[in-house]
């Protein structure tokens, strides 16, 4: 396809994304438009590359799993930050996934740097790639000698139209009462508004389409191959070639050659290396002293609150101090271990051996530690409760230590850039398991057996949960006939959340949040229980802590 052609492609493309867009999003709460949008910009990209004459490296392409995953879990949790994550993810593995696209290069053997700045450069190639797009479409048409008769003939035919579809409408509406509700849900389906709104649906529309446009030319426009007369030849380090764009007068843009590149297997040097006496002097002492602490913690690993009471410790003193302490630890190790892999020399196998065997000791002594992280991070959401941050640490501690298998494998060889793959699978596994566990759900339904425990309820910080919460503060609110401290605060949180979403039930099917929704059904069933709602009955707990208790906590010692 002649390249200013794929230019006009590109931005008709990313107008139509735009004009969906402002469709699915404009005026509206996020919900089942955002998988809905990111579903379509994927299949639009995936079906004009045949067109484009791009040639898709299927085997790159495997992060629009993940991505499409998350995407739809925007549409089934309501908590902010797991929203927010989302999101994030979702565009991220959209940015990876168009910068391997045209690329021979395996993803899954590329270093862990090319996927960041892949990234980054995906984002920054979105907001400016427009610019050359627009230049070469304009281009193009200025080539037609038919482009000034042919554009005034849609603009007048359009004029003419519009105004008499409009009537037709009008007067079939007042004819047919069914077909004046179709066409008024379908106006509500397309939010449009004409009183006051155009400006701001156009910004949206023009916004979306621009970004649209621009993602759309990095993964479509991008070509592989040797480089061009009037480019910098490539670095002769560089382990892939990259792509390059080919704008203006360039006749065509040719499908790549059926031959695939073939990869040179270089390895970057280091700027400086260290020797295995070095190194081994480094492992060895990281091993004693890494070995000495676990000893110590064997003595108590599992002591849990008797240990304590018996030394006149605190939980704070305890948990709160000595995780984040071994978190961070855990995470210099990996670095550690990670750099002295890179820059050390093992010329004989009994030197690989050695290093191999003393990073072995130290993952497994690493591990052990982040056990013990994890224990005392248990320990302190038993005496304090749970929040987002403890949850999303405690989680983030299992995955560590699975990147650190990972990076067991590196050391084998078991397979090129393996710790990069793990890094992705293991960010990927990480917001997947937050998603699964529902944390709101998860967090409110711990701090309410909590309660029942005789611990604190803290109030404050239950009532800034979202509708993820609602079927756990349901169960506050029915088993606590004889605590009208709790019925009564559940009863108006419940009241308030019903309301909001009994005022959001009339919004367009795009809005559809799975949360939401089954909350709003939860609340139809008993809301005619729930007390009236009185706003001002928070405004004690916007304070900071409130805490109510079941019974008098006698269990612990702060």
């Amino acid at each position: 396809m002649p390249r200013k052609t794929l230019a006009v492609w590109i931005v008709a493309l990313g107008l139509s994304l735009g004009l969906l867009g402002n469709i699915l999003f404009y005026n509206k709460m996020l919900g089942i438009s955002f998988p809905l949008f990111i579903f379509v910009a994927a299949l639009v990209l995936l079906a004009a590359t045949r067109p484009a004459q791009t040639r898709v490296h299927w085997r790159n392409l495997w992060p629009v799993i993940p991505m499409l995953l998350f995407a739809i879990m925007v549409a089934v949790r309501a908590e902010t930050t797991i929203t927010l994550l989302n999101v994030s993810a979702a565009l991220a593995l959209g940015g990876l996934a168009l910068r391997y696209l045209p690329l021979p290069q395996p993803l899954d053997e590329a270093p862990l740097e090319e996927h960041l700045t892949g990234v980054l450069e995906a984002g920054m190639f979105a907001a400016f790639a427009a610019v050359p797009e627009i230049g070469d479409s304009w281009g193009w048409l200025r080539e037609r000698s038919w482009q000034g008769r042919t554009v005034v003939a849609v603009v007048r035919g359009l004029a003419i139209a519009v105004p008499i579809i409009l009537v037709f409408t009008v007067l079939l509406c007042s004819a047919d009462a069914v077909f004046a509700s179709v066409v008024e849900d379908a106006w509500r389906l397309l939010a449009f508004n004409p009183d006051g709104a155009l400006i701001d649906q156009a910004l949206l529309t023009l916004s979306i389409g621009w970004l649209s446009a621009g993602a759309l030319a990095y993964g479509l426009a991008r070509r592989t191959g040797p480089a061009r007369s009037d480019t910098v030849a490539a670095d002769a380090d560089s382990d892939e070639a990259d792509a390059y764009f080919a704008y203006g007068d360039e006749a065509a843009v040719p499908m790549e050659s059926d031959e695939p590149a073939a990869p040179t297997k270089r390895k970057t040097r280091p700027m400086f290396r260290l020797g295995m006496i070095e190194s081994g002097i480094v492992l060895g002492l990281v091993d004693l002293l890494f070995g000495l602490f676990v000893l110590i913690q064997l003595a108590y690993f599992f002591g849990g609150e008797a240990f304590l009471s018996e030394r006149g410790l605190t939980y704070s003193q305890y948990a709160r101090r000595g995780f984040f302490e071994l978190a961070a630890v855990s995470v210099l190790t990996l670095g550690l271990v990670l750099w002295l892999n890179h820059i050390t020399v093992r010329v004989e196998r009994r030197e690989r051996r050695i290093f191999i065997g003393l990073s072995i000791v130290v993952v497994a002594l690493t591990s052990v530690m982040l056990v013990s992280a994890a224990q005392r991070m248990y320990l302190y959401e038993q005496a304090y409760g749970f929040t987002h941050l403890r949850v999303f640490t405690h989680v983030f501690m299992l995955w560590l230590g699975i990147l650190f298998v990972f990076f067991l494998l590196t050391l084998f060889e078991v397979k090129p850039r393996i710790f990069t793959l793990g890094v992705l699978l293991t960010s990927i596994g990480y917001l997947a398991t937050l998603n699964g566990m529902n944390v709101d759900l998860y967090i409110a339904e711990r701090n309410i057996d909590r309660f029942y425990e005789g611990y604190a309820l803290d109030l404050g910080f239950l009532g800034g949960l979202s509708t993820d919460a609602v079927p756990a503060v349901t169960r506050l609110y029915a088993d606590n006939q004889n605590n009208p401290d709790a019925r009564e605060w559940a009863g108006q949180w419940l009241a308030g959340q019903w309301l909001r979403l009994d005022a959001q039930k009339d919004a367009t099917f795009f809005s559809l949040n799975l949360s939401r929704q089954q909350s709003w059904a939860a609340l139809e069933t008993i809301h005619d229980e729930l007390p009236d709602y009185d706003p001002s009955f928070f405004w004690s707990y916007e304070r900071g802590y409130f805490d109510i208790y079941a019974a008098t906590p006698d269990a612990i010692s702060r």
